[in-house]
């Protein structure tokens, strides 16, 4: 048996890696077009990864354009993998692979379903884990294919999160694709009286409250940083972005939050409603990064 897959981001490319490795037959791959990458986190180019490989490939913007459909039609895979695709694709697309399509997603299911999982899960301080599972037409809760558990550390960004969850998803898909090859693929139902849901998170959901704690803030910092729009908060009518913070229970005196009670090195340390912010990376959103001074406030 063979596969096509779809994807955007830097999962579709470890899935595609781990399937090719693995020795399943790949038909096709669709993907976003290189110059919608400014608008995608993540983004990764699945056209080159399937140049590299010898395998058709069709850029596409939209999931319901006919180009998507008469490529897998003319491909016929027997599965379809959506990895890391943010559009819906419809139950008549789905079977246009008569095995099933299967989907991608970095929390231990059925708990974390839906939007921005990476970010809600350093948000939370929640587990994580590598799903393949079943598509349905209703999101993340069709049947688990398989499911691993990924370690989530301390001072984890973002960026560092997805790293190792899709180093797991890629030996995942390696070592099943001789299942899907053979059509012998595991699938367990999902307890659907344990599932829990995340919101999505839009770029102002990025905006500090420096009247939380500083670890709070520190966490959101960690979980909108790269390849995510960043925290950020402003200065005399400037945003900031905070990439990298560190954070402590010492109090800075008096001052408000919000308040630069210091600078270390030309990183400023923040008073939070408990304790201090130490940023490490930040930028202006401007044309110049803003020389931040003892006593400024930030808000």
């Amino acid at each position: 048996m063979n596969a096509a897959l779809m994807g955007s981001v830097s999962s579709s490319a470890a899935a595609l890696r781990g399937l090719l490795r693995g020795g399943l037959e790949i038909t096709g791959v669709l993907g976003l077009p290189e110059d919608m990458a400014a608008r995608i986190s993540d983004y990764a180019s699945l056209g080159s990864l399937a140049k590299q490989a010898g395998v058709p490939f069709v850029p596409f913007r939209k999931v319901t354009e006919d180009a998507v459909r008469s490529f897998l039609h003319d491909r016929r895979p027997d599965w379809l993998f959506v990895i890391g695709l943010s559009q819906l694709v419809s139950a008549d697309l789905r079977g246009l692979a008569p095995q099933g399509a299967v989907g991608f997603h970095p929390t231990p299911l059925p708990e974390g379903r839906g939007r921005a999982p990476v970010a809600w899960t350093i948000l939370l301080d929640r587990p994580a884990a590598a799903n393949l599972f079943f598509l349905t037409d209703e999101a993340d809760a069709g049947d688990i294919i398989a499911q691993r558990a990924v370690p989530v550390l301390p001072n984890d960004y973002a960026a560092d999160l997805i790293a190792r969850t899709n180093v797991v998803l890629e030996e995942m898909a390696a070592e099943l694709a001789p299942a899907f090859a053979s059509g012998e693929v595991p699938r367990t139902p999902q307890d659907h009286r344990r599932a829990t849901w995340y919101a999505r998170r839009r770029p102002e959901d990025g905006l500090i409250d420096w009247t939380q704690s500083a670890r709070d803030i520190q966490r959101l910092i960690r979980a909108a940083s790269r390849p995510y729009p960043g925290a950020f908060t402003g200065h005399h009518g400037q945003k900031i972005v905070i990439w990298r913070a560190d954070w402590t229970l010492e109090c800075g005196g008096n001052a408000a939050p919000g308040t630069v009670v210091e600078v270390r090195d030309g990183k400023p340390v923040i008073q939070a409603g408990r304790g201090l912010v130490q940023v490490v990376e930040y930028e202006t959103a401007g044309p110049a990064t803003p020389v931040v001074a003892t006593g400024d406030r930030l808000g």
